[in-house]
């Protein structure tokens, strides 16, 4: 093939790939699965490394930099994105006794607690 292949647009190479015995074949940069295609990529607070300043001596000790140096290293980890927020609030009838109903509640071992604390505390009405 020669460089002019190259400059034409991909359509008219498509176009002409029928005609010679040569495939073109355009190769994926990332495989994503259909859940991958659903779900929003989530920011991390990580910074780069080109960002990050050359190793010293106390990084190779053991102190890492921080990507805020004035909150210091023991905030750190607790700055993560762990996930979203689920809204459990539903104004439905129906969604919020499947959610927070007395078979709901029976089903967990957190749930059985939640209905004992309850009971003891002398709520009349345990779920709803």
């Amino acid at each position: 093939m020669s460089l002019a292949v190259f400059r034409r647009p991909a359509v008219a190479c498509l176009r002409n790939a029928g005609a010679r015995s040569t495939v073109l074949r355009i190769p994926s940069t990332s495989r994503r699965t259909f859940t991958s295609l659903l779900t929003t990529p989530r920011p991390s607070l990580q910074l780069p490394r080109r960002l990050l300043p050359p190793p010293t001596a106390t990084s190779i000790v053991g102190i890492t930099p921080t990507p805020f140096p004035s909150i210091g290293n023991s905030v750190g980890p607790t700055l993560q994105v762990r996930g979203h927020k689920r809204k459990t609030y539903n104004p439905s009838h129906r969604v919020r006794k499947r959610r927070f109903g007395f078979l709901a509640r029976l089903r967990s071992k957190t749930g059985r607690r939640i209905l004992k604390r309850r009971l003891l505390k002398g709520r009349k009405m345990l779920t709803h």
